[in-house]
């Protein structure tokens, strides 16, 4: 275990952070116990130095956006993570490039004054591009990897600018997930266009994000498998409106899993636990999670 009272006074003591950290205060599905810390560097230089301390120390550390899509323990996380909120410049010339930490309706609204398109499926998901790039996020058939030029990663000491194609991306999947690098930030390939034509595009996909489950999640849980949909799957095996405790499996659409009031982490991964052994079951068909665990 790290010497925390040590790393919080002395070698991060500069640096932004609350100790404990509270995970339901901020996890979008609202549960979860506590992680030792949480730091919100200020500046790339402190997010670098962060890092450099973790990995010195051997401390477990989650780098976080909005934190929509993560589902921490219920416990103690004997680890720190890292809020990248800070970290929101946004640059644009040929290509359109922003740093991990911002959002993405900041993103879209730069990218609708400057009159770029590409990006509007990106409307209405509560993620920063950092988290987008991670995960490589979509809607309506669009992706990240679709748009994206470049990431910048910090991995094995250094800085470094990795073309797409070393990216790993396939669907709700990248090189990120597997490796130790760090996202930094990214730049975009996006077509010129007026912002009439841009901000009618947001529309039409927030539009269509209305028509999903109001209420505390973590947006879908499963990646859908191959010509298939993970929701219909999970209706198909007559779960919708299952309930474990304050958590529930939406009425509206199965792949989203609601926090009623009170839900734990554990109650909401039984329900997790349950609907991929009732399509197994029923289907034949291995759901794999496209939400991240913290523990």
């Amino acid at each position: 275990m790290s010497d925390w009272t040590r790393l919080l006074t002395k070698e991060c003591s500069g640096i932004e952070h609350e100790a404990p950290f509270c995970f339901a205060s901020r996890c979008s599905i609202g549960c979860g116990g506590f992680a030792r810390a949480a730091f919100y560097p200020a500046n790339l230089a402190e997010l670098l130095l962060l890092i450099d301390i973790f990995k010195r120390e051997d401390v477990n550390f989650f780098v976080l956006g909005n934190m929509t899509n993560v589902l921490p323990s219920d416990g103690m996380f004997e680890g720190a993570v890292v809020f990248m909120g800070k970290l929101k410049s946004i640059g644009i010339g040929e290509s359109v490039f922003a740093m991990a930490g911002v959002k993405s309706k900041t993103f879209l609204d730069a990218c609708e004054r400057h009159g770029r398109t590409g990006a509007e499926f990106l409307a209405g998901i509560p993620c920063t591009i950092g988290g987008a790039v991670f995960m490589n996020a979509g809607a309506g058939g669009r992706y990240v990897a679709d748009i994206l030029e470049s990431v910048l990663v910090y991995k094995e000491g250094r800085i470094r600018v990795l073309p797409k194609e070393e990216c790993g991306y396939a669907y709700k999947q990248s090189v990120f997930m597997k490796d130790k690098s760090v996202v930094l930030g990214a730049s975009f390939l996006l077509e010129e266009a007026d912002g009439e034509t841009v901000a009618r595009r947001r529309g039409e996909y927030v539009a269509a994000r209305k028509k999903l489950p109001k209420g505390r999640s973590m947006g879908c849980i499963f990646k859908n498998p191959p010509g298939e949909f993970a929701g219909k799957l999970i209706e198909g095996a007559g779960l919708k409106g299952l309930q474990v405790g304050g958590a529930v499996i939406s009425e509206k659409h199965a792949n989203f899993i609601l926090n009623e009031g009170g839900a734990t982490a554990a109650d909401v991964h039984a329900l997790v636990n349950l609907a991929k052994n009732a399509v197994f079951s029923q289907y034949g068909v291995e759901l794999e999670e496209e939400i991240r665990y913290i523990r």
